[in-house]
């Protein structure tokens, strides 16, 4: 399936942010072209239990390190806490080419707003203009069938600069976390 024209604008960027990021990380010349003809076909598709094992894994990985700043981590007490919050009816797995799942989306509508409970993405994979995609699908998706989108990231998680990147603002804040939120007319 081809990328609508939407799609093809954004990877453009994406390519054009992607540029930019390698010569600021020196990559040798001949190497650019390469790495840019490499093209990602992103389709989500509804979770399962068998999925269970993946999502936990991700979310151990990315939250672990961060969480230990606020409190002190538990492998079991955090494997019940996943299990008791695990949705699959909410959650859509990122399928890489329809063939590696790379990662997973959770969200919600609660009235006029989305809440997006959950984006990970594998750490191979990460940097690569995934997490823009699932945004930017996400909020073209949804517009028209709320008015805001917002979710909660931990203070010091590096994922807080990728969401103001993507219009998102702090709108409260709880001793480890921050709120954010973006209106959903402002998405581009």
């Amino acid at each position: 399936m081809l990328p609508s024209w939407k799609e093809r604008i954004a990877l453009a960027k994406n390519r054009v942010h992607f540029f930019a990021r390698c010569a600021n990380k020196r990559y040798w010349p001949w190497t650019i072209p390469f790495l840019l003809l490499t093209s990602m076909n992103i389709d989500l598709r509804p979770a399962c239990s068998d999925d269970y094992a993946f999502a936990l894994g991700l979310y151990v990985e990315a939250i672990r390190p961060l969480a230990r700043t606020w409190t002190e981590w538990c492998d079991e007490d955090q494997r019940a806490q996943f299990a008791s919050l695990w949705r699959p009816a909410e959650t859509w797995i990122l399928v890489l080419d329809g063939r590696e799942d790379i990662g997973w989306v959770e969200f919600r509508q609660t009235g006029d707003e989305i809440f997006l409970k959950q984006l990970y993405i594998s750490p191979a994979r990460r940097g690569r203009g995934i997490g823009s995609t699932i945004i930017r699908r996400l909020m073209e998706k949804r517009r028209g069938m709320a008015r805001s989108i917002a979710l909660f990231v931990l203070k010091n998680n590096p994922a807080v600069r990728f969401y103001e990147r993507h219009g998102f603002s702090i709108a409260s804040e709880t001793t480890t976390n921050f709120v954010m939120r973006r209106d959903m007319e402002d998405a581009a």
